[in-house]
């Protein structure tokens, strides 16, 4: 097939980033593919970006151009904002194409894409009001949360966007539930997991540190986790990551008297690799409904077990005995947890050992690319 993938590349480089890169190669050892990426880091800001992201007739058109000189089989999107904005939904309506979208996050109905905000989980925003953005501050600026609300709103009640998708890709379980309570058809809505490479050395062999690999913010719970860890005993454990709490985290573990755990800032991949072959299990603390986070599957598919909240998609994840759960938030059960973890090397190593079985069966880049195919080819039947 033709395929034509979309994406909006984040001013800070995350998961989904890299996510897209490595799909875009996964795909193109079958397919032809080419990758219409715009970054918005190059946007310039200010009231004409704002007014883009809410409908480009400019941007609309050169996304037709690709399209009319690429002739994709289909259109596979995935974020679209705030650079690209509409514009790919609008191109491949006018142009007949059928559009496939990855739903990375909850911004078809959150303006922040977290539905958390001010420290808690939020759905103020699901029934298009929108306004709530603006006046609870959800995004770094008043002008910035005025800019989504707009857009958002726009998107779906004047251009209904989510009308113009074929075929909405769900990375959990639980994300898909999510799409159906918005009323997304259930034929309009397919499971199709993320994938992470299998490493053909992988062993569930009980590493030193327990590990924390992600960004530095309120949502991720990195500071729950490190109450629990002085409430646990302070195990040895390793912090990965940079983002908006980093400073504050140091002078909180440092207050606590944390001294078995290193911050190590943020790392590139093959850092984050290294770090994570020799922890002892990854820390997945969540606060907010996570998805299917990357470090979750690497550390999986290098036999490293779990520890996660109860929310969003993380349960998926250790529902096969491949790591530990606990509420969110809960500090003193985190603190059991880390505990057992820091202190069973057999409960590490079985874990570790289902951990493996479990990304070579559920997350492997064949699965991933056949569940693809089957998708496209879907979105290409109803579009007939």
């Amino acid at each position: 097939m033709r395929i034509l993938l979309a994406h909006s590349f984040y001013r800070v480089a995350g998961g989904e980033d890299r996510y897209v890169l490595a799909q875009s190669d996964l795909l193109r050892a079958r397919h032809q593919v080419e990758l219409l990426a715009r970054r918005n880091q190059d946007l310039p800001g200010g009231p004409r970006t704002a007014a883009a992201m809410v409908w480009s007739p400019r941007l609309t058109g050169q996304v037709v151009a690709e399209l009319r000189r690429f002739r994709p089989d289909v259109v596979h999107l995935h974020n679209p904002y705030p650079a690209l904005g509409p514009a790919v939904h609008m191109a491949a309506a006018r142009h007949g194409t059928p559009l496939v979208m990855t739903v990375h996050n909850f911004r078809l109905r959150c303006p922040n894409g977290l539905q958390f905000t001010q420290g808690a989980p939020c759905r103020r925003c699901e029934n298009g009001a929108y306004a709530n953005a603006v006046l609870r501050g959800c995004l770094p600026t008043r002008t910035q949360s005025a800019a989504y609300a707009a857009s958002l709103w726009a998107h779906r009640f004047v251009l209904r966007l989510q009308e113009r998708v074929g075929l909405f890709l769900a990375p959990s379980r639980f994300l898909r539930g999510r799409l159906l309570e918005w009323g997304v058809p259930e034929h309009r809505v397919a499971l199709v997991r993320n994938f992470t490479s299998l490493p053909p050395d992988a062993s569930p062999q009980v590493g030193g540190a327990g590990l924390y690999l992600g960004r530095l913010s309120v949502e991720k719970g990195p500071v729950e986790l490190l109450r629990a860890l002085r409430e646990a005993g302070d195990p040895p454990f390793q912090i990965a990551g940079d983002g908006p709490l980093e400073a504050d985290l140091r002078r909180l573990a440092a207050g606590l008297g944390l001294r078995r755990v290193r911050f190590l800032g943020r790392l590139d991949h093959a850092g984050a690799s290294r770090v994570l072959a020799a922890s002892r299990y990854l820390a997945v603390p969540s606060v907010c409904d996570d998805n299917a986070p990357l470090a979750a599957l690497e550390a999986l598919a290098a036999g490293r077990p779990l520890l996660v909240s109860r929310a969003g998609g993380l349960p998926e994840l250790v529902a096969e005995a491949t790591g530990l759960l606990c509420e969110p938030g809960d500090v003193a059960g985190l603190a059991a947890s880390l505990g057992r973890l820091a202190s069973d090397d057999e409960l590490c190593r079985a874990m570790g050992a289902a951990a493996v079985e479990f990304a070579r069966r559920e997350f492997s880049p064949s699965r991933h690319v056949r569940r693809l195919e089957q998708a496209y080819r879907a979105a290409r039947e109803r579009c007939q």
